[in-house]
């Protein structure tokens, strides 16, 4: 027998599209499932919609509990799990028939801790572009130190929880931080640390949705500095256990402080703005030395030096986000 898969989805105010992602999950060619639908307090009949897959299914188990964040949601269902592998999906996407199956796969023929796979974002109101495969595409066998490599390059790898497939063992002690934004942060960075082998592979089986309303398209909130401070903890951590991934953690820290920089367009956040820009100016330097950097944080590294509002209107001309100009 196969073994058991669990399956998280917190779950919020997503009754549009929640029909989608589950049937998604139930048409899985990976059978051996037990699938948590955490319903995090919706108030739009996520719920009753929950509660009716679950009538359908047996796989499917349900908690309901208090509105709690996406940390708490996905903690609720980590401690009453019972598979010998973890996989994620957010309540608004959806998956390819083989995520699972994929994941899996890969993660046998490597012999590893965890798999990682690719993700296509799709946004509202249109369709998406990528085909699944059955077959395994373009698969790797990494070292940790390969993959963090990778994942503060942001080369195929994200920091993201979904797209990847995890043997319950590197959750062992480990939640996400209740009360956070970005908290897929520090523990992707807890999991590579603890995995001894990772496998990767080219196939896209996971559809982020973009809506108007998520956190990443949302209004900023101060809040958002949570990413930065993720971000600046994650580079401490580089430095201490990988020192030769500096640079690249380096890269990865601007990225992400200007990625919540250009969130911020309006005056009554004009300190979070002089704080962030700030930031930008003090890694610069390093991430316009390092060959290895993305030419997008090359460039937009390079473009601070002519000032804010340069980069700023740069990055407004460049930066889509599934919206008609």
């Amino acid at each position: 027998m196969e073994p058991l898969i669990s399956v998280i989805v917190p779950i919020y105010n997503v009754k549009a599209y929640l029909d989608r992602c589950v049937e998604s999950l139930l048409g899985q060619s990976y059978k051996e499932l037990e699938i948590f639908l955490v319903d995090d307090g919706s108030t739009d009949g996520c719920g009753k919609i929950c509660d009716r897959y679950a009538a359908q299914d047996p796989r499917i188990t349900v908690i309901h509990k208090k509105n709690g964040g996406l940390s708490d949601a996905r903690n609720a269902a980590l401690d009453v799990a019972q598979g010998e592998y973890y996989a994620f999906v957010d309540g608004d996407d959806w998956v390819s028939p083989y995520y699972v199956e994929n994941l899996h796969r890969a993660l046998r023929k490597a012999d590893a801790d965890m798999a990682v796979s690719c993700f296509e974002e799709v946004f509202e109101g249109r369709g998406i572009q990528s085909q699944p495969a059955a077959e395994l595409e373009n698969f790797q066998s990494l070292t940790p130190e390969a993959c963090l490599r990778r994942m503060l390059y942001q080369d195929g790898v994200e920091t993201s929880t979904p797209t990847k497939l995890y043997k319950k063992e590197l959750f062992e002690g480990l939640r996400y931080p209740v009360g956070k934004l970005y908290e897929d942060i520090p523990v992707a960075y807890e999991v590579l640390k603890r995995a001894a082998r990772v496998a990767w592979i080219g196939n896209v089986d996971y559809y982020y949705f973009q809506r108007a309303a998520s956190i990443q398209n949302a209004a900023f909130d101060p809040k958002k500095l949570d990413g930065v401070e993720h971000c600046r903890a994650m580079m401490e951590n580089v430095r201490r256990d990988h020192p030769q991934l500096e640079q690249a953690a380096e890269c990865r820290y601007l990225s992400t402080v200007c990625n919540i920089l250009f969130q911020i367009r309006d005056k009554a956040h004009e300190s979070e703005r002089r704080l962030l820009w700030k930031e930008v100016v003090r890694c610069r330097s390093a991430v316009v030395r390092d060959p290895n950097a993305r030419k997008k944080a090359r460039l937009a590294a390079l473009l601070s030096y002519g000032g804010y509002p340069l980069l700023r209107f740069v990055y407004d001309r460049t930066q889509w986000r599934g919206k008609t100009r």
